[in-house]
């Protein structure tokens, strides 16, 4: 696989290109099956949203990995801190890596697995560096797009510091309600055959596609239509593994005064929580599992599933 010569920029000297992304990336995706101009994609996405990741401020970045901490309780290196483990998924897993694991592959969760494994020392170098700045960067101005989102994942962010987890109050910033999304904006996924609670819908598509599917469509017009409503996910990532529309569906949800809960978190209007370390892996085919699992929580997300099992389960 050849690359267009960029050595110009200083990024490019770092061993998370030089090392990762030219020759163990590469290397990991032929073996899975992706063709080179497969590969080549992945590997332009990565280093793109690495610059990205390392071009932002340490708490903000903080906050944009903080959705993605429940999953990685069991990534490996276990050895690496948490907060690089969740921005190893912001910057590789989250790339075009899902559009070639979404809906049967060729990548499977273990290729997956040896991909994020092998990126998280070198990004973890390169984060320690002082990043440069990027003409476009796509995960910049999230705070100001969906400020009642980024209030509540900054609180849950400064409660993830304390291991015993809990629950904290927070401030829900005033802010014009977030309209649905436009019929632009939607697509139809496959549907899947995976159970959900409630009437609620599940589809097979890309975590990263930035359109919506009639199932989170779905849910988006019940909660405008049911102020107070209990959103139940496995882990923040079934909303989206795009940063910014998991943002602005989330900023949709408590604008809308919905709460979310996951199997280790509690988001809601004024109010975050957090289980109790370690983290239970969240499970995204047995959603009813994770719900059952109330050992580390706090009261009012204890609460939240009690009646979510005494309703639907």
């Amino acid at each position: 696989m050849t690359f267009a010569d960029t050595r110009g920029d200083s990024m490019y000297d770092t061993e998370f290109v030089d090392s990762f992304c030219r020759t163990t990336l590469p290397d990991l995706l032929a073996r899975a099956g992706l063709t080179d101009g497969e590969a080549h994609s992945v590997v332009v996405d990565v280093i793109r949203r690495a610059r990205m990741l390392a071009a932002l401020p340490a708490v903000y970045a903080d906050v944009l990995a903080t959705p993605f901490l429940e999953e990685v309780s069991q990534h490996r290196p276990l050895t690496a801190p948490a907060w690089l483990r969740a921005a190893v998924v912001v910057a590789v897993r989250n790339s075009r890596l899902e559009d070639f694991h979404a809906m049967g592959g060729p990548l499977r969760a273990a290729d997956v697995a040896a991909v994020t494994e092998a990126a998280t020392q070198p990004l973890g170098i390169l984060l320690e560096q002082p990043g440069t700045p990027v003409a476009r960067n796509d995960l910049a101005d999230l705070d100001i797009a969906c400020p009642r989102a980024w209030a509540c994942l900054s609180a849950l962010s400064n409660l993830m510091e304390a291991p015993a987890g809990g629950e904290d109050t927070y401030t829900l910033p005033q802010a014009p309600k977030p309209e649905l999304p436009g019929a632009e904006e939607m697509f139809t996924a496959q549907a899947s055959s995976v159970q959900v609670i409630g009437d609620g819908q599940c589809v097979v598509a890309s975590g990263t596609d930035p359109r919506f599917d009639q199932a989170l469509v779905h849910l988006l017009r019940r909660v405008k239509s049911q102020p107070g409503f209990v959103v139940p996910l496995s882990a923040l990532s079934r909303l989206s593994r795009n940063s910014t529309k998991q943002l602005r569906v989330l900023e949709f949800l408590l604008a809308h005064q919905a709460t979310i809960v996951t199997t280790n978190y509690l988001l809601g209007p004024g109010i975050v929580g957090v289980r109790a370390r370690p983290m239970v892996k969240p499970d995204s085919y047995d959603l009813r599992r994770s719900m059952k699992q109330t050992r580390g929580l706090g009261p009012a997300h204890t609460k939240l599933l009690k009646a979510l099992r005494r309703d639907h389960l």
